[in-house]
């Protein structure tokens, strides 16, 4: 509950209890001033308030420490909490539920709702809750084919979001091979970039992780969802396993489940690239007329630092948007969506809707958790212990780059000249997927 509305509508309907006997005269207070015990029969009004454990930065953490704080004291207050355990003890539940429904939950929301502890950035964190709890407004997420979908299939994806005038679309992804628990996942995730007078708004509408496949299979999956996605760039970690999945971009991919083949992508060659790793690049190419949609990120401190501050100030001006949580996900499409209605009990097909909305749940945990220090004047972000920051990692990329579209873009806005500026958003479109249209700004 909001906390002025509390204030204002809930705490004034508190009162002192009309027990019938206080009416009796000899127990009256006021008919017997001298009897000061009388006094302490009428009743204290009582709150009582019934919650989750949330976020500690919202208002009921420090009223809920201060009850505690009270109740040690021993004054007039009192807290109780009960978590999941107590439930499996007197077979309210069962362990093989709480692990189904855990399941379908991300981290964040299983200690609050399960576990009773309260979620809160680290102290040192550089990204702070706040920054995405305005942020997580999109509530239909994009789907590639599901293996199902695609016998039979008719020439469009059911779950494509229409494109708007002037949208580009971008997939990133941050890469990983090795296959364990404490080791980062490859996280391949779908941004629309949407126009606007300020620069473009990103939606990050899909995600979704694989740990430890072949550098091949890695590769196949990411044209699938280039091509589902109808999109027009790749951002691409070269770090580790990348320049290998590189490689297998650069050549021609068989798709035997799709029965289809993919064309050759290749290095996109901006400005903002060293010419050194473009030559490499094309010289790892090996088909011929390979398309030019890779933005490759091989990166540094400094890199690294100006990628971490470009994603903190887009977090801070709203310029980003991503899922709903699950919970909200799962309410929405309850209602909206009627394949959905229909598989309500089909535990498998359900985790497959909701997962891309834990997915971004998953990044919220891991972005407030991220330390910071500042090493020789760059902003350095580290993950400690077993903590990942791959989904971090994958979206602040493809966030960058972006930027670096937003930046050539409102270049041209500034000349005042509408038709050059269409011009150039075709220009840096380089032919590779939808058109620029002419109405770039709404």
């Amino acid at each position: 509950m909001n906390k002025l509305r509390y204030d204002e509508i809930a705490r004034p309907f508190a009162y002192a209890r009309q027990t019938p006997y206080l009416k009796i005269p000899e127990f009256n207070y006021k008919k017997n001033p001298d009897n000061k015990n009388l006094k302490y029969l009428i009743e204290e009004p009582r709150e009582v308030l019934i919650s989750s454990a949330y976020y500690k930065g919202e208002w009921w953490y420090k009223e809920t420490i201060a009850k505690i704080k009270m109740m040690i004291r021993g004054e007039s207050a009192g807290f109780i909490a009960f978590d999941y355990l107590i439930a499996i003890e007197h077979n309210i539940k069962t362990e093989k539920l709480i692990e189904r429904e855990r399941e379908t939950m991300d981290e964040i929301t299983f200690q609050q709702e399960y576990e009773n502890i309260p979620f809160g950035e680290n102290e040192n964190s550089y990204f702070k809750l706040d920054m995405f709890k305005n942020i997580r407004v999109i509530k239909k997420a994009f789907y590639p084919l599901r293996k199902d979908e695609i016998v039979g299939l008719k020439k469009t994806n059911p779950h494509d979001i229409k494109r708007i005038d002037g949208e580009i679309r971008v997939i990133s992804v941050d890469c990983s091979s090795r296959k364990s628990k404490n080791n980062d996942n490859t996280i391949i995730t779908c941004i629309r970039l949407l126009p606007t007078n300020k620069g473009y708004i990103r939606e990050f509408c899909y995600m979704e992780s694989h740990q430890g496949e072949h550098t091949g299979k890695q590769a196949l999956r990411i044209k699938q969802i280039y091509k589902d996605f109808k999109c027009d760039y790749i951002v691409l970690d070269l770090q580790n396993i990348g320049i290998s999945i590189f490689e297998q971009l650069a050549v021609v991919t068989k798709d035997e489940e799709r029965a289809v083949e993919y064309e050759a992508f290749t290095v996109y060659e901006h400005k903002s690239l060293d010419k050194k790793l473009i030559d490499e690049l094309k010289e790892k190419t090996l088909a011929i007329n390979a398309k030019p949609v890779i933005y490759p990120i091989l990166a540094y401190a400094k890199l690294n630092s100006d990628i971490a501050v470009e994603f903190r100030d887009k977090l801070q001006k709203k310029m980003i948007n991503i899922l709903i949580d699950e919970n909200e996900a799962d309410a929405y499409l309850a209602s909206k969506d009627k394949t959905y209605m229909e598989i309500e009990s089909d535990f498998d097909s359900k985790v497959w809707y909701l997962h891309p909305y834990r997915q971004f749940s998953e990044l919220v945990t891991e972005s407030v958790n991220l330390e910071f220090s500042i090493v020789s004047g760059n902003i350095k972000i580290e993950a400690h212990g077993n903590a990942r920051k791959d989904r971090y990692t994958a979206c602040s990329y493809g966030n960058y780059f972006a930027s670096l579209l937003e930046q050539e873009l409102l270049k041209q806005k500034d000349d005042n000249d509408i038709d050059n500026f269409v011009k150039y958003a075709k220009k840096i479109n380089n032919g590779v997927g939808h058109n620029m249209v002419s109405r770039i700004f709404r």
